[in-house]
């Protein structure tokens, strides 16, 4: 039993750290993305946003780094944001969750997936107001790779079917609500990328009714922030609200415990 506690520790050891390195990649990510003259891949170095300055490997070490330069360049001194080791540490702290919570599966392993693209999606939504293709993109392809796997080591098409059709039920199901709300309100309700961002989600999680909780938790949570934001003069009723972080958190909620909360909500309402 303590060999077990031990292996089990050790490996959740490993994948906190690979967490840290991946939020360190998905970093690169979020700062190159929306760029239009950098890549991810070009330069290969990550730099100085400030003084443009080749960052070292040993001050390139997720979280450690920043800690031990106080948070500010080595050449520059010019202040690093704070959002980096947090995403890396956001980052190490959900795959060790994913990992208590699935064990070492492929369902595990499509978690994983998930969220090192929901991540990236999110922040650069926060702050640009944009959710780019290529991320979607990469997820897609991630999702149904593993997905593919996951059926065919069940032997079970049903498991393949339902994801797919979740991925066509989330789109539409966003892009009905854009076109209502927008001729409701008379402009623009719901940008493309949160559609594609759902069809994302819904060939993760699924269909029914794994999309309706998505859409309510994301919608009740932005409502609140949304009036939390204009009742404290942040933003005011026209200002645009980004709705990726939303959907992204309430996907994580519902992948990790939407069976759970489902059945409480049948219960509640005596159809269980």
């Amino acid at each position: 039993m303590l060999e077990i506690w031990t292996s089990q520790y050790y490996l959740g050891v490993f994948i906190f750290l690979f967490g840290l390195a991946v939020g360190s990649f998905l970093n690169v990510c979020i700062y190159r993305i929306p760029l239009p003259d950098v890549s991810i891949h070009s330069p290969r170095r990550s730099f100085c946003p400030e003084c443009n300055e080749t960052i070292k490997v040993h001050d390139n070490i997720p979280v450690l780094s920043y800690l031990l330069l106080w948070g500010k360049c080595r050449h520059c001194k010019a202040r690093i944001s704070v959002l980096y080791p947090l995403v890396e540490l956001a980052t190490g702290a959900l795959f060790l969750f994913m990992f208590h919570h699935f064990g070492l599966t492929l369902e595990f392993l499509l978690a994983l997936a998930f969220i090192a693209v929901l991540l990236p999606i999110s922040v650069i939504d926060a702050r640009y107001y944009i959710i780019p293709n290529v991320i979607i993109a990469t997820g897609l392809i991630l999702g149904v790779v593993i997905v593919c796997v996951i059926s065919y080591q069940r032997a079970d098409i049903w498991y393949l079917l339902i994801r797919f059709m979740g991925a066509v039920a989330g789109g539409m199901a966003l892009w009905l609500i854009a076109v209502i709300g927008g001729a409701i309100l008379r402009k623009k309700a719901m940008g493309g990328g949160d559609i594609k961002l759902m069809a994302l989600i819904g060939l993760f999680l699924g269909a029914w009714p794994q999309l309706v909780m998505v859409i309510g938790f994301s919608a009740l949570s932005g409502a609140i922030v949304g009036s939390a934001l204009i009742i404290s003069g942040r933003k005011n009723r026209e200002s645009p609200i980004p709705y990726g972080p939303f959907l992204a958190s309430a996907a994580v909620v519902v992948l990790l415990w939407g069976e759970r909360l489902w059945g409480m909500y049948l219960r509640f309402v005596g159809w269980h």
